[in-house]
């Protein structure tokens, strides 16, 4: 799959979902819209017949053309002729409400223009067998009794659970939501994964690739210094034998190498795995690790910087695998240097830690590389990069040694000037 194939896969996904996410929030807001509005029409028609009763029990002929108006969302105000008795408004409220359909609670209050006061107020709550019991919980907004003051009676009724009303009239288009959250919000991980998988795919193809190339190379080599020694001819030249003899060592040395590093990394993959800790001098461990890369340093003419300043060098930890984390490190410095190396390598210690720095002055890691270098198998896509040999393995192996350790690793990198390597390691168990 080409990348213009993702690409578009990915951006026609992205449309599908936003299509349908749009699509059902216009329609949720739609359905609340309108949800909404009936109930509304619903309690100003229930109101209206509640006035026109009042009107005609306290037989006064004129009426209010429109007496319902609503102020707020949940909070309705009714204009009538004349005070009322709050238990006859209190059954005609029931009845209405229940003719209409409208059963949820609700508070009421009564407003006397003469008396320029709310004469009367009280609260119903509907209990679970359907019966609007009194309640001693009347919480009605004092803000809207400003609304009540005019130059006629009035009642009012506000709602408070209005909103959870409307949620439960809606209830099958919110389950519908969260079944279209859920298709969505599988559906991006699905993609994700099949990404995944891609990445993993090309990775490990990569690996293949290269630990065949890398393996073919010094095994090509060993066979042809072998056929060079089996010749009669090559008996009769003692300096030729040596120069094969040493080839082969050193070739055989070269795959010992990448077989181990594989077979550290597969160890350290193993939950069996358990670090064989014990006290270390680590500055004695560093210098033990410059002295055994010191004739492949003098190849390359590289200078190596020690400035061992840690008071306190002695740690618990494992010192097979620090060494190899101590020798990864200057390996990859070596490898990725693109003139005389130089590389600088520094202890201290700070808040009760024992800090190493590696530094090196090679080609640098690209910011944008620099999260993803301790992934197994990466490898820096870029500039000479391709041409250094490895598996993109000594940097996944040195992080989870760290880690095993309790400590941790960073890195700091500038193209084109260098790379450290800071590792932090606790001392605090001695």
């Amino acid at each position: 799959m080409t990348n213009r194939t993702i690409r578009f896969i990915l951006f026609f996904s992205a449309f599908i979902l936003g299509g349908l996410i749009w699509l059902q929030v216009y329609w949720v807001q739609k359905a609340r819209y309108f949800t909404e509005e009936q109930f509304d029409n619903q309690v100003s028609l229930a109101l209206m017949s509640v006035a026109g009763q009042i009107n005609r029990f306290n037989k006064d002929t004129m009426s209010v053309r429109e007496p319902v108006t609503q102020i707020q969302s949940d909070y309705f105000t009714v204009e009538i002729t004349n005070t009322t008795n709050p238990d006859h408004l209190e059954n005609l409220l029931k009845i209405e409400f229940n003719r209409y359909g409208i059963n949820l609670n609700f508070q009421y209050v009564i407003y006397d223009c003469f008396l320029d006061s709310v004469i009367w107020s009280n609260s119903l709550e509907l209990t679970d067998d359907g019966r609007l019991i009194h309640s001693n919980q009347y919480k009605h907004p004092e803000v809207l009794h400003q609304y009540l003051a005019k130059n006629s009676h009035m009642f009012g009724v506000y709602f408070p659970s209005k909103g959870k009303y409307i949620a439960r009239q809606m209830g099958i288009m919110i389950y519908s939501s969260i079944g279209v959250f859920i298709i969505v919000v599988f559906f991006i991980y699905l993609l994700i994964a099949i990404f995944k998988q891609k990445k993993l795919s090309e990775i490990r193809t990569d690996f293949i690739n290269n630990m065949t190339h890398e393996f073919k190379t010094p095994i090509a080599t060993i066979t042809v210094s072998s056929d060079q020694l089996l010749k009669e001819s090559t008996f009769q030249h003692p300096e030729k034998v040596q120069r094969y003899a040493q080839i082969i060592k050193d070739e055989s040395r070269r795959l010992k190498s990448q077989v181990d590093q594989i077979l550290n990394i597969a160890l350290l993959d193993s939950t069996r795995t358990k670090l064989k800790k014990n006290k270390i001098t680590f500055h004695e461990l560093i210098l033990n690790v410059v002295e055994k890369v010191q004739v492949r340093t003098n190849e390359k003419a590289c200078q190596i910087i020690l400035a061992l300043d840690a008071k306190q060098d002695t740690i618990v930890g494992d010192k097979d695998h620090l060494t190899n984390v101590i020798f990864n490190l200057i390996d990859n410095a070596l490898k990725y240097s693109s003139t005389k190396p130089i590389i600088t390598i520094r202890t201290f210690n700070k808040n009760q830690s024992l800090i190493i720095e590696i530094e090196d002055n090679g080609i640098g890691i690209p910011k944008e590389y620099q999260k993803m270098i301790f992934e197994k198998f990466y490898r820096v896509p870029t500039g000479n990069i391709h041409n250094i040999k490895g598996f993109g393995l000594g940097l996944s192996y040195v992080k989870k040694i760290v880690r095993m350790h309790g400590g941790r690793i960073e890195l700091s990198s500038s193209l084109g000037i260098g790379t450290i390597f800071r590792i932090i390691l606790q001392i605090n168990d001695l």
